[in-house]
């Protein structure tokens, strides 16, 4: 932020160091300089600091971040926001409570709002600490599991090498086993065909002799008496042929490679932060005046141009905290993305047909509901994508979010998640109708909910705070809250808005002629408008409240 060098001096073409920095100025100054500024009747009263006392890198801007050419002028009370000459009429015309900067910021140094945020820096910053205390800890932690993990390996290895032994001992056995057997088996055979042998060449040998010595009745007898030792010996070789099996050996392997593919797996379990991040809530400026807006009529100021996309039927929409409109189609599965005043941005697809959709207070993500997958989709607004999906017991209809919660309607039942998507408990309904359509979560925590023809009101506990009829309700979708705790209803059937108090009471019908069909709808942040899902949700309108 500071010069290195003095710079009424560096004007004057002249090289001297900075010894002063003045902080209404904006200059880095000499020693010569800066006893002529303290002398000056127009600067004898500036603040003057050391240079070296100055940080290295201080984050202060005073020029709009829209419109960059532009300083900040003005402070609107009603949105709590410092802005320039074009941001006035573009955001804050109808605004009663807007003051220059400089009779806003006097005592601001001195006021609640500016000693919170000292507060509020240093409770950031001890959340980061812990934060990195506990990401240390992990780190080590995953280090020393590695170890552990390794050590585990060598010992399953060494018990899988000892086991590996210890059966090929034993196929060895049973391999000498069987080998002993077989030749055993054959010198059996062998010795039988032996003394066969012996018996044949026996038998031929005196037959030789009486042909070659004997008489003519010697050779009569002989053939005939050497009949039945003929069969015999034939029998016998007949007996030996038929049992003789040649053996073979072949080894079959029943582990394979392909098969022993590895020795176990690392399993990866991510469990959420131990350390919760809930903001710091910082007390009102004495700038700020709390005055509501109060919400009896509202005028029609533009459709939203989605840049020669169309829409089929736009049944969820909601806002984030940073003013980001999201809303998304049933029929092309998909969610688009807007800023606050209705400027089309992005648009993604998603994997299932979205049917309602809610930003998750003081966070960046929001999460949708699925009409015909048994999910619910959560989607990162920063980046604009779909991010994981959560399994639910039945295709989800309405769903809402709370700082700590989800709330998704299922069936008969409301079924509450943390925002991780995992189950805390549900809530079963008293009547028989099944309840598919919208849900809302009061600032007092009970939750409306709309079914058939009425609007019901319950605690978390399920038990009952109203219901709501009109003979001028005919077919009611979502709801939506004022900072009041009014809660508004809009009704497709009579094509008109119904405000209730949060017991439940009619205040008022709001009616407009650019209302026509309506399907979904939600305030933008500070009020000031309301965007309708309008004409079977195929046009996005947006209406400025009164």
């Amino acid at each position: 932020m500071a010069a290195k060098y003095c710079e009424p001096c560096s004007a004057r073409d002249m090289t001297r160091t900075a010894f002063k920095w003045c902080t209404e100025c904006e200059e880095a100054l000499c020693s010569k300089c800066t006893e002529a500024h303290k002398v000056q009747k127009m600067s004898r009263s500036h603040h003057l600091v050391e240079v070296d006392k100055i940080p290295k890198q201080i984050n202060l801007s005073y020029f709009c971040s829209k419109h960059q050419h532009l300083p900040f002028d003005y402070f609107c009370v009603d949105h709590d926001v410092i802005c320039c000459k074009e941001c006035l009429p573009k955001n804050h015309l109808a605004c009663k409570n807007v003051t220059p900067i400089a009779i806003a910021s006097k005592g601001s140094k001195q006021s609640q709002s500016f000693l919170d945020s000292k507060e509020q820096w240093q409770f950031i910053i001890d959340a980061l600490e812990k934060l990195r205390h506990n990401c240390l800890e992990n780190n080590n932690r995953v280090e020393q599991e590695e170890m552990n993990i390794r050590k585990q390996i060598a010992s399953t290895k060494h018990s899988i090498i000892i086991h590996l032994e210890s059966l090929e001992k034993s196929l060895l056995n049973h391999l000498n086993e069987i080998k002993e057997n077989i030749v055993t088996k054959l010198k059996r055979h062998e010795k039988d065909i032996s003394d066969l042998v012996t018996t044949t060449n026996i038998q031929k040998e005196s037959s030789e002799f009486v042909r070659d010595h004997g008489s003519e009745k010697q050779a009569f007898v002989l053939n005939h008496s050497s009949k039945p030792v003929f069969d015999e010996i034939e029998n016998k070789v007949k007996q030996l042929t038929d049992s003789f099996a040649e053996s073979s050996l072949t080894y079959v392997e029943s582990i394979s490679k392909e098969k022993l593919k590895h020795l176990g797996s690392i399993e990866l379990t991510e469990t959420p932060c131990s350390l919760p991040f809930v903001k710091y809530k910082r007390r009102q400026s004495k700038v700020a005046v709390d005055q509501r807006r109060q919400i009896n009529s509202f005028t029609h100021l533009n459709d939203i141009d989605l840049k020669g996309k169309s829409l089929s039927e736009v049944t969820g929409i909601t806002i984030s905290d940073n003013n980001t409109l999201i809303f998304c189609d049933v029929n092309t599965n998909t969610v688009y993305f807007c800023d606050e005043s209705g400027t089309f941005q992005s648009a993604i697809s998603t994997p299932n047909s979205p049917w309602d959709i809610a930003a998750i207070p003081g966070t960046t993500t929001a999460v949708m509901s699925c009409r015909d997958a048994k999910y619910i989709q959560f989607i990162d607004i920063k980046l604009r994508l779909c991010s994981n999906q959560v399994k639910v017991k039945q295709c989800a209809g309405g769903i809402a979010a709370s700082n700590d919660n989800i709330f998704v309607a299922v069936n008969w039942k409301i079924q509450v998640l943390d925002l991780h998507g995992n189950v805390k408990k549900s809530i079963s309904l008293k009547h028989e109708q099944k309840m598919d359509s919208y849900i809302c979560v009061c600032s007092n925590g009970n939750i409306c909910y709309s079914c058939g023809e009425k609007i019901y009101c319950i605690k978390p506990d399920g038990s009952s705070v109203f219901f709501y009829d009109s003979s001028y309700l005919r077919s009611p979708r979502n709801m939506i809250t004022d900072y009041d705790g009014n809660i508004y209803v809009l009704d497709k059937g009579s094509h008109n808005i119904h405000k209730l108090t949060s017991a439940g009471q009619l205040v008022n019908i709001l009616l407009h002629e650019r209302v026509s069909d309506p399907i979904s709808f939600c305030f933008s942040k500070d009020l000031s408008k309301i965007y309708i899902a309008n004409r079977f949700g195929r046009k996005i309108s947006v209406f400025k409240t009164k």
